[in-house]
Formats: structure tokens, sequence, C-alpha cells
């Protein structure tokens, strides 16, 4: 079995990356690179089914079903053979209006793989973040979910990499609860919104 983590439906973080993009925008970034740690993978066969956060009015049959498939999914999708696919990198891409370039970082090669058949132009790095820095920087650190589930013995080097990989005067996403753990350690992020936290242009590197 394959572990494997997962964002577990749609557009579960869209608000975010449609905010994302104003700042962006603002902040005139040319061809922004952006970087999603632990973006996890779902199967293709259950993400048909799974519930969609950007629906309103959705009828109670329906939302059963996304999540019978949510939980059928959490088993379906440790058997190395199911063919995969990540949400998140693909709703980023449609949420941002501008040019940009996308570095995906996860622990499993299936992941990259499900991510590159998706977005060809995108770049994969298979990494743990928990044992090894990314080895890579980006204007727009995307990490939501990951640093928190991160074994305790290793979230701080976690956090820490996670961090790092944010050049300065960039923007930081993170969910409440790892920002809340473990961003207290790096002071030059200041929160700028819902989620969003930004680097310091002055931050050490």
């Amino acid at each position: 079995m394959d572990s494997v983590g997962s964002t577990s439906w749609h557009h579960r973080h869209l608000g975010a990356f449609q905010s994302l993009n104003q700042r962006l925008i603002e902040s005139g970034i040319a061809r922004p690179t952006i970087m999603i740690v632990g973006p996890g993978g779902v199967t293709r066969l259950a993400a048909p089914l799974l519930n969609d956060s950007a629906r309103s009015g959705v009828s109670h049959l329906r939302k059963l079903v996304g999540d019978a498939a949510r939980y059928g999914d959490q088993l379906l999708r440790r058997i190395p053979v199911m063919p995969l696919r990540s949400l998140e990198p693909v709703e980023v891409s449609r949420a941002l209006s501008m040019e940009h370039d996308l570095i995906v970082v996860d622990r499993s090669c299936r992941v990259l793989a499900a991510v590159s058949r998706d977005l060809p132009r995108s770049t994969g790095r298979c990494v743990d973040i928990g044992a090894s820095p990314i080895g890579a920087t980006a204007d727009v650190v995307i990490a939501f979910n990951v640093v928190c589930r991160v074994e305790e013995a290793s979230a701080t080097d976690a956090m820490r990499h996670v961090a790092e990989a944010v050049r300065p005067g960039g923007f930081l996403l993170m969910d409440d609860r790892s920002a809340r753990l473990r961003l207290g350690a790096h002071p030059e992020f200041t929160p700028v919104g819902p989620k969003t936290y930004r680097r310091s242009d002055a931050a050490a590197p």
C-alpha cells in the first residue's frame, strides 16, 4: 500500500486561490513562480463523485454520494495500480489570470506523475519536507494541511523548509492549524489575509 495524502474534495481552497490572484496582480510580480507543497491525490475513479465546495444547493443525496466517494478513496488511492489526479495544482492554475510557472512538491512520485499528466509544463520535485529541504524557491508557496500532518519530531524542520522556499516579498498560503503551531518561529512572515502570509523583503535567506 502506498501512503498518498489528499485534498479530498474539489475547490476546497478556491477562495484563497482567487484572493491570491488579486494579490499577485496588485503586487506586479511578472510571471510568478508558484509552488504547491504536498497536494496529494485522489483516484481518477472517485474524483468525479467527490463533493465540490464551489457548488451551492447540493442535494442531500449528492452530498452522501460525495462523502461515500471520499471515504472509499482513502483506501483506493493507496493501491499502487490506481491512477491518480491531483486536484489543487489544476485548480490553482485555473484560478490565476497571469502566466506563471508551477512547481509541485510531494513525497509521492505517483502524485507528481499524475500532475505531469494534467499539467505537462509543471515541474515536479519528490521531497519529504520533514527530512529534506525543497531545493527550490518560489514567489508563492502553497502548503495547506501539510506541516500539521508531519510527525512531531520532524515538524519544525518541515516548517523551516517550507518557509525557506518562499522568496523575500513572496506569499505563503497555509492552513490555520499549521500556522498557529509552527509559523510563530518565523517572524519574517506577516498575515495579510485569511490563510495568507507575506515574507518581508528584508528576510534573511
